[in-house]
């Protein structure tokens, strides 16, 4: 039997305008769940008086709220207004900045090192280090182990990511034992894996637990400034001997390769470790 083409072509008609129009609903949707998303976190910020956090969101996600307006007829009348105030908040900020640094980190117990100068501070013995960028107030921030993040400049924010950093390092419980124990495992795991002698020198980033692949599960892993954080606290401990072998650390000039221990275990970076037959 079949259908007239005209009449099919009627229908694909009305399909190919249906579809358009349901992709265009749903474009005009995602955007407007965005804008709330947008807007959640504008509101969010300013509870917590963040100015550089608004600024960077709404510099960011300009364009996103031009269309709202002019596109999704969303007549959003606080942006405008909101930038203003807080441009003016963030000017008064900057101009007395080192002295809010110092005293919130002075509230919460955070240590600042006396080589700490704006823009670039150091802190608890220079395990942390922050860089604030004073042409876009980003903060830059980063610890012995490596980078931790970027986060715009507000100082409450910055002590908040410092103090949770700082509790996931060094508010852990330590075994210098078990932690030699596990060490020296690794090191024998890797030793066997390249095919060497017990007593060779090992880079020590092939030793952070976890970090070979193929590594059993039950094997809990460190990331690197944990590693070092506790390696730290062995040579500070001085427990260096188990099953008869004694731990040696040795030094590199690569930085990028060694790691600097931290406190009174820098003696420079740790390029190798071995095991030594007593």
């Amino acid at each position: 039997m079949g259908f007239p083409p005209e009449l099919k072509d009627v229908a694909r008609s009305d399909y190919a305008k249906a579809k358009k129009r349901a992709e265009e609903l749903k474009a005009q949707a995602d955007d407007t769940a965005r804008i709330a998303k947008v807007l959640e976190e504008l509101n969010s910020y300013m509870d917590k008086a963040w100015p550089f956090h608004i600024l960077y969101l709404l510099d960011k996600e300009s364009k996103l709220l031009e269309r709202a307006e002019r596109d999704l007829d969303l007549d959003i009348q606080s942006i405008d207004e909101v930038y203003r105030v807080t441009k003016e908040q963030a000017d008064a900020i900057k101009r007395r900045y080192p002295s809010y640094l110092e005293k919130a980190c002075q509230d919460v117990g955070l240590a600042l090192d006396p080589e700490s100068r704006h823009p670039i501070y150091s802190l608890e013995q220079r395990f942390f280090q922050l860089k604030v960028d004073e042409k876009k107030w980003i903060a830059k921030l980063s610890d012995l182990g490596g980078r931790l993040g970027e986060i715009p400049a507000d100082v409450d924010a910055i002590i908040e990511k410092l103090l949770m950093e700082k509790d996931r390092i060094f508010g852990r419980s330590f075994d210098g034992h078990g932690f030699l124990k596990l060490l020296r495992s690794e090191y024998l795991a890797a030793v066997k894996k390249d095919k060497q002698v017990d007593g060779a020198s090992i880079p020590i980033r092939r030793i952070i637990p976890g970090s070979r692949s193929g590594k059993k599960k039950s094997v809990k892993a460190y990331r690197s400034d944990e590693f070092l954080f506790d390696l730290s606290r062995l040579v500070e401990q001085g427990t260096f001997e188990i099953d008869g072998y004694r731990l040696d650390l040795q030094h590199t000039k690569d930085t990028s390769q060694g790691m600097l221990l931290h406190g009174s275990a820098c003696r420079g970076y740790i390029g190798f470790v071995l095991f030594r037959k007593v």
